[in-house]
């Protein structure tokens, strides 16, 4: 079921009868049938009437509201589900230092072997020298990821082979325009940051829906410390899936051209950094809602769309969570030949 993004300002969502309507001025524009809904985003300027928000309340539909430079205001979701063996559970597993310190490593490990796929498939069209060194040094730090029930430690190991990655992302870059030297945030201080901050947001949320859909709750993690600002277990569970979505979703944005030199802005003030225009925001979700409801099969064999499968991947993490054997649980792999266990 696909995510309906609302981004045209004097926009009402309402409902008609059974079914969702979208009126620009009072003049029906679209009519969306419930049953096509999984969530709703909608941009600065769209309304969404009451009977509507109610309806999508009951149906347990989100919808996230971004503001007027796509940041996140607020989100609107269904009561939490009463799931507290599957609470407990995930609670048990944080507490458990030998259990969280496993899953900590786990998905340290998932992110570097997807990060190293991604390589090995850009390698395989892309004759590049310094890519297939970082390969192997990415090796070594996979390796490196298992000695240690450290936590400060195996977060350093993360960082480095984060860097190692973000060099290789600049090189798969093969736009004119932009330079990439590294990763940087709040505020990205060049287009190619802006484009992955943007991207890390709608999956973070993506995943975030998923959690309190099925009943987790998001702010116990194991990897990422609990914080009051941030959901710690969506951190976690995104991690996989920076290299094989949100990394991937940029070099697609900018390598092919969908976003241009003139979607970007810089707001006065140098703390603002660089920014993506609404325009490329536009273009940003028009892809990204496109994609994730549609079945790639880059991301492995037998595998659904990409919104299916970040809902597969938080469906598994619950069943363990609920069984009490989160010591098994197994991050996504984009290639699962490269499953440690």
């Amino acid at each position: 079921m696909p995510t309906i993004y609302i981004r045209d300002p004097d926009t009402t969502l309402a409902v008609d009868s059974s079914y969702f309507t979208l009126r620009s001025h009072g003049r029906r524009i679209g009519r969306i049938p419930p049953t096509m809904v999984e969530q709703v985003i909608v941009e600065h300027g769209v309304e969404i009437t009451r009977i509507a928000l109610d309806r999508l309340g009951t149906m347990g539909i989100p919808v996230t509201f971004l503001g007027r430079e796509g940041r996140v205001q607020a989100r609107l979701v269904a009561p939490w589900k009463p799931k507290p063996h599957m609470r407990l559970g995930q609670a048990a597993a944080h507490f458990d230092p030998s259990v969280r310190q496993q899953l900590a490593r786990r998905w340290v490990d998932a992110k570097i072997a997807n990060s190293i796929t991604v390589l090995r498939k850009y390698l395989s069209n892309y004759k590049d020298e310094r890519l297939s060194e970082i390969i192997r040094d990415l090796g070594g730090f996979r390796d490196r990821v298992f000695e240690t029930d450290n936590l400060p430690w195996l977060l350093g190991v993360e960082g480095s082979a984060a860097r190692l990655w973000f060099e290789a992302l600049g090189h798969m870059l093969r736009t004119p325009w932009l330079t990439f030297s590294g990763r940087n945030r709040r505020p990205p201080r060049d287009p190619g940051n802006a484009v992955l901050s943007y991207s890390y947001a709608v999956l973070s949320h993506q995943i975030l829906a998923c959690t309190e859909a099925v009943g987790l709750d998001p702010y116990i993690g194991y990897l990422h410390q609990p914080d009051d600002r941030r959901p710690a277990l969506v951190m976690d569970l995104l991690e996989p899936f920076r290299p094989a979505l949100g990394d991937r979703l940029m070099l697609r944005l900018l390598n092919l051209g969908t976003l241009k030199q003139e979607h970007f802005h810089e707001p006065e003030g140098a703390a603002n950094g660089v920014r993506i225009c609404p325009e490329g925001r536009a273009a940003v979700l028009n892809v990204l809602v496109e994609w994730v409801n549609v079945c790639d099969d880059t991301l492995g064999r037998d595998q659904p769309s990409p919104g299916g499968l970040m809902l597969r991947e938080v469906e598994r993490f619950a069943k363990h969570a609920t069984a009490g054997t989160l010591a098994e649980f197994i991050p996504y792999h984009l290639d699962p030949d490269e499953i440690r266990n």
